[in-house]
């Protein structure tokens, strides 16, 4: 007999409220005109507070709360079928130093965050690229919490604290626009290979410095505490041992952006090059009694845009993406290999200039030292529908070639994912 279940029973009520909502506002957006206080007009979804909001950041203090949800499920294939909700919420506040205290270019950021619900692919499918990107545990945690120093003329930047190394490194704005994990927030080729590299909600102590001698380079180079358990659930984020004895993971990277101007002739284009280095043990796929130190990798990100439509203002169009990540040591990395690409449209329909149209594929090799799993592929296609500033919708299809390398049966799967800013 075929199994299913369902958890999350809040979060589902949130998510089919707020289709219930956008399906009955799509209308209403279309004849009604925008106006000051026009909800679908916010940029987030509680507005201002009566002036509040804008009194409180023009005194330096800036917050912010997100809601997302990813409510997915596999009718067929994986190791069982099942229906799963996960979900987060996440905070944060800014401090701006200068205008709270006169103490130039000093800021600090909090954040914290609540995560619940089922991972579906460790549960049900057994694959290696998470097809809930909303899943990050069953836990509420502080994330980040640091000072970062801005100095000349905010050429150059420095952050010391609780860091989340995937915020700057190994990120891109095209990740955004997909519910699977693969590349949303970074490339599971970097986090199955460097479990020290921290992305939120989590996050370690460590170091960053951003150089950007103009707008549209920049070189950025990280040092980390390199201690994979203080992400745990039952820590919640508080664990502040510091204990670079047992390993620092290092990180390096190059941006270049090309053609930013929008008065420019040719479209925009960004792309990244970036190492890793981790001088923690690993041990070996093979035997897990015997360890080596330090593990390296490379990786390597483009995004750039093919066709922009005439008018509008200068978004619409489609957009390219594709990243590589490296990882050569056979012995202790689950994923020498990865490489993911994909495309996305925004306003590809008629009335819907701010919608995101977008497919992907995802490819992962597997070490040689894991017999039986030989590669994962999988594709995913989605719909955004931007239903206001605020908040929006992606149906999903995703279609899972070969979970975890084979031996295990593809699997489809369908959802949506929902996400509103307050």
């Amino acid at each position: 007999m075929i199994e299913h279940s369902v958890t999350g029973t809040v979060g589902m009520r949130l998510i089919v409220g707020a289709v219930a909502a956008c399906v009955c506002s799509g209308a209403v957006a279309q004849d009604a005109q925008p106006t000051e206080t026009d909800w679908f007009e916010r940029e987030t979804a509680t507005g201002d507070w009566g002036g509040a909001r804008t009194r409180l950041e023009d005194q330096g203090v800036a917050w912010s709360l997100n809601f997302t949800g990813d409510l997915l499920g596999n009718p067929t294939g994986g190791m069982r079928q099942e229906t799963a909700f996960a979900s987060g919420w996440y905070g944060s506040v800014v401090f701006d130093f200068e205008r709270l205290f006169d103490i130039k270019g000093l800021t600090l950021y909090a954040g914290a965050s609540i995560q619940q619900g089922r991972d579906l692919s460790d549960e049900a499918i057994g694959n290696i690229f998470g097809v809930a990107e909303a899943f990050n545990g069953d836990a509420a945690r502080l994330a980040q919490l640091y000072f970062e120093q801005s100095l000349l003329d905010d050429k150059l930047k420095i952050a010391v604290g609780r860091l989340a190394a995937g915020d700057d490194f190994a990120a891109a704005d095209s990740y955004g626009y997909y519910v699977n994990g693969a590349v949303n927030g970074n490339p599971t080729g970097i986090l199955a290979n460097f479990p020290s590299f921290t992305t939120p909600p989590f996050a370690q102590w460590g170091a960053r410095v951003r150089l950007a001698p103009t707008e549209n380079f920049s070189i950025l180079a990280g040092a980390y505490n390199a201690d994979p358990s203080v992400q745990d659930d039952d820590m919640h984020g508080v664990d502040f041992r510091f204990n670079p004895q047992d390993g620092v993971l290092y990180l390096a990277q190059i941006n270049l952006a090309t053609n930013q101007d929008s008065s420019s002739s040719w479209l925009p284009g960004r792309y990244v090059l970036g190492g890793v280095y981790d001088s923690s043990d690993y041990a070996y796929l093979s035997d897990s009694t015997r360890t080596k130190s330090g593990n390296y990798g490379v990786y390597a990100i483009a995004e750039q845009m093919l066709y922009r439509e005439a008018g509008g203002d200068g978004n619409q169009g489609l957009t390219a993406w594709a990243t590589v990540v490296v990882a050569p040591d056979q012995q202790i990395n689950t994923l020498p290999f990865s490489i993911y690409g994909g495309a996305y449209y925004t306003g590809l329909f008629s009335g819907r200039d701010n919608d995101v149209t977008a497919v992907a594929l995802y490819v992962g090799s597997f070490s040689e030292d894991l017999p039986g799993q030989s590669a994962e592929t999988v594709l995913e296609i989605n719909h955004r529908f931007q239903i206001s500033k605020s908040t929006y919708i992606t149906p999903d299809f995703q279609y899972v070639f070969r979970p975890n390398g084979g031996g295990i049966p593809d699997a489809a799967v369908f959802g949506f994912e929902a996400s509103i800013d307050f």
